[in-house]
């Protein structure tokens, strides 16, 4: 019965799969030659555009993971053990922002971004992305679960805040850690409306996300597979600390 169960999922990841090896297959195909080497070895002599625009995304990618990882750790813990009166009612006020579509909010941000003259420049595809309510919600969902005694005894120990974080709190929220870099750097890898509106003068400090589509017929689908491959190392990497991070998205 179980097996039975099982088909349907099967049937829905191998619908997710088939565009990862259709391009996969097309990807060693070369004019009238097929298992071939001859896209990459096009796209990786030929296009050295290509590579630029990689490692824009490699660096908006990475930066955007760590500074959100780290800002968004002192926001969590505030919501998940400071006490207050009204916290649960601003913490979901501040939730709300995270359920609100990106285009509904990439108007004040290109106007905050002008003002402060940061457009046109890799800040503009930075800043936006560091303050992540996301972040926030995951680290809260982590944090207060930890019971209230093992911080009474740290605060025993030191009154340093930074030290009850390094040493108390991060190790025992580990996953959360790796899974919301994971999920920023995904976020920051495929943004393609933020760098064509934040950066639109400027195209070379675009990310690949962007320059994908203008990538020469005959090297597109290598391109595409290269463009994949960071994603899928990082899942295959961390799949089981995803997994432990993924859960507590709930109330």
């Amino acid at each position: 019965m179980k097996e039975l169960k099982r088909i349907p999922l099967i049937i829905i990841s191998l619908l997710f799969f088939i565009p990862i090896l259709f391009s996969l297959i097309k990807s060693l195909a070369f004019r009238e030659s097929l298992l071939t080497l001859r896209q990459y070895w096009q796209l990786f002599v030929n296009n050295y555009p290509y590579f630029k625009y990689f490692w824009n995304s490699v660096f908006y990618s990475v930066i955007n993971a760590a500074l959100c990882a780290i800002i968004s750790l002192p926001v969590g813990f505030f919501f998940a053990k400071i006490k207050f009166r009204g916290k649960n009612i601003l913490f979901f006020l501040y939730m709300l922002t995270m359920m609100l579509p990106l285009q509904s909010t990439m108007l004040s941000s290109y106007i905050l971004l002008r003002e402060l003259k940061l457009l046109d420049t890799p800040l503009a595809l930075i800043l936006p992305m560091v303050f992540s309510p996301q972040a926030v919600f995951l680290y809260r969902q982590f944090i207060k679960v930890i019971p209230d005694d093992t911080l009474d005894s740290a605060r025993l120990e030191t009154s340093s805040a930074i030290k009850i974080l390094r040493h108390v709190i991060i190790p025992e929220i580990k996953p959360a850690i790796i899974t919301l870099f994971i999920l920023i750097f995904c976020e920051s890898w495929n943004m393609v409306e933020q760098a064509i509106i934040f950066t639109a003068n400027k195209p070379e400090v675009m990310p690949l996300s962007v320059k994908l589509s203008e990538l020469p017929d005959n090297v597109v689908f290598a391109g595409s597979v290269v463009y994949m491959f960071p994603i899928i190392v990082l899942f295959l990497l961390f799949e089981n600390e995803i997994e432990k991070g993924v859960k507590y998205y709930r109330w």
